[in-house]
């Protein structure tokens, strides 16, 4: 949660603040952390000032970016930005659009419009399918191929490799499907999410009396540092090797980050 407010008063011993937010008589935050980034100097009183409050809690929030109150801010009374101009945050890129936008070396990254959509242009997320079958034989674990992706956002899934591997730490959402052809009544598929080479979570199901196909499916939340990998098995016990159904609408993985 992003807020623009007022700086009403700045201690420089414990580098904290109290601010009022712009418009509001009432709104006050008080004893909150100011960035250590910015220098005493700038910090002067009836500034404005860019608030983040991680969760929408006040106890948590912190000053981070401060302009005089009445200057052009860089941008007309509507923007900060660095010294070359590509790093940015813009409270009106538009006559009274009153939207925030957040750019990082020329690119946007954040913007909450007016509903109070929160967006992250750029945050991790990949999905793909196979686009034929795949042979898995009789209680080998296999690695799924993926041969044609969906999307990869920031270039993290490795078809070659068959392998997303984090660029950044967090909590990520990832999901699988895989449809067997002409499974054996009674006899159960399985579906791995591995991490680093361990797997970690796993989803099992019976193959129903007649039926001609048996789809197994897994979706959980994963917790990733930066450059760990996530691959995704196949497992069954039906006597005989058996394929995949190759299809984007039936075999099929999704992975994102979300905090």
């Amino acid at each position: 949660m992003i807020e623009v407010g007022i700086l009403k008063n700045f201690d420089s011993g414990t580098y904290k603040a109290g601010v009022q937010l712009a418009g509001s008589l009432t709104t006050y935050f008080d004893d909150i952390s100011v960035a250590r980034n910015i220098p005493s100097s700038a910090l002067v009183l009836g500034n404005y000032v860019i608030l983040a409050i991680p969760g929408g809690n006040p106890k948590d929030a912190c000053v981070i970016a401060t302009w005089p109150g009445g200057s052009s801010g860089g941008g007309g009374g509507t923007k900060i930005q660095d010294a070359d101009g590509d790093t940015s945050w813009d409270v009106e890129q538009s006559p009274d659009e009153d939207k925030i936008h957040g750019k990082a070396k020329g690119v946007e990254a954040f913007l909450l419009d007016d509903a109070g959509i929160l967006t992250f242009a750029k945050q991790s997320g990949a999905a793909g399918y196979q686009s034929s079958d795949q042979t898995i034989a009789h209680l080998t674990e296999t690695k799924l191929n993926w041969n044609t992706e969906d999307y990869d956002i920031q270039s993290e899934f490795d078809l070659a490799n068959d392998r997303f591997t984090a660029k950044a730490a967090g909590i990520y959402f990832c999901m699988c499907q895989v449809q067997l052809k002409y499974p054996v009544a009674g006899c159960w598929g399985l579906v791995s999410i591995y991490k680093n080479g361990t797997r970690i979570k796993f989803a099992s199901l019976f193959a129903v009396d007649g039926a001609d196909s048996h789809v197994t499916s897994i979706a959980t939340f994963v917790q990733l540092s930066a450059n760990d990998y996530i691959e995704l098995y196949y497992k069954h016990n039906m006597g005989s090797s058996k394929s995949t159904n190759g299809a984007q609408a039936r075999t099929y993985f999704g992975i994102a980050k979300v905090a």
